[in-house]
């Protein structure tokens, strides 16, 4: 995010929150296939697959070959109930005002920093804070204040909103500068272009934090192959389950959005630089191979949860 490509002004904020956001999208799938490939292996030792069938040559080849093997051993008369509970994820919104704050923004001087949605900027702030301070106000409260000063400002606590000076926490927006922001929820920056604000959204999608899936799984016999399998889809299914949400809901719809994005982005930034069209081009066939990638992951994934009877 702090590189230079070259270009001026809104191309080169565009630019680097495209790349930023092309590269988080290359990591985490990267990182997703990784778990993915390593539960099937898992599962895949545990009951029996051949190791010749669990080294590749990909992922959906391993996932394959435990979904063919959890076949046969359910065809056998094996029954198993699964109830899996899948994660809760949340656009990083940190992530994203990271990534706003590179954009061009419209902003003058001691005007709105930060605005959060649904209302939550949590930070001590060193401006005038507008909203709801957990802290002394000073200024106007509008609602009850716990002590005034003699011209009737608040000089306390506000149960209410205050119009002014916040010693603590600050929620809803802050003009001015704060201390340690942090945004709980989703960051609305004040304006920047549309294909930078794009990319940073994508890139708190990505970033999205999970909170892990659940699952409990029981079978009609307890002994041999079934035995081993029950312990081994409750050690795995998790990682599984988790990573397909996060690819179907998450990685996939940021995915098409970078997609559109590096189509655009060559008429939006102009005639930026030589390197700037360089690593545009270098950051879309990443997105490109990391979309691919994602698809193969979620079906790697829904051989072997779907076959274990867990619907994500």
């Amino acid at each position: 995010m702090q590189a230079n490509f070259g270009a001026q002004g809104k191309a080169e904020a565009t630019v680097r929150a495209f790349v930023a956001a092309s590269k988080d999208l290359a990591e985490v799938s990267a990182q997703m296939e990784t778990e993915i490939f390593t539960a099937c292996r898992n599962i895949g030792q545990d009951i029996g697959v051949a190791d010749a069938d669990l080294q590749g040559p990909d992922v959906r080849a391993v996932c394959g070959a435990v979904s063919a093997r959890l076949d046969a051993i359910l065809s056998a008369g094996a029954k198993l109930e699964v109830r899996a509970t899948p994660p809760e994820c949340q656009a990083n919104a940190n992530a994203k005002a990271a990534c706003s704050g590179t954009c061009d923004v419209e902003v003058d001087p001691g005007e709105l920093v930060a605005e959060c949605d649904p209302g939550k900027l949590s930070g001590k702030c060193e401006g005038r804070c507008v909203g709801r301070c957990e802290g002394v106000c000073r200024g106007e409260c509008d609602g009850k204040c716990e002590a005034q000063n003699a011209s009737g400002q608040c000089e306390g606590r506000c149960e209410g909103k205050c119009n002014g000076g916040c010693d603590a926490t600050c929620h809803a927006r802050c003009e001015g500068e704060w201390v340690a922001p942090h945004c709980e929820g989703h960051v609305r920056p004040p304006s920047a272009s549309g294909e930078c604000a794009a990319s940073c959204e994508a890139r708190a999608e990505i970033r999205a934090e999970c909170t892990p899936a659940n699952v409990q799984v029981e079978a009609n016999k307890a002994a041999g192959d079934l035995a081993t399998l029950v312990l081994s889809l409750e050690a795995n299914l998790p990682t599984l389950v988790e990573a397909q949400f996060k690819l179907s809901q998450k990685l996939a719809s940021s995915a098409k959005v970078l997609v559109k994005v590096s189509a655009e982005l060559p008429e939006a930034v102009g005639n930026a630089s030589l390197e700037a069209g360089a690593c545009i081009a270098a950051s879309a066939q990443a997105v490109a191979q990391a979309s691919a990638r994602v698809d193969v992951s979620i079906q790697a994934s829904a051989s072997v949860t779907a076959k274990a009877g867990t619907a994500i």
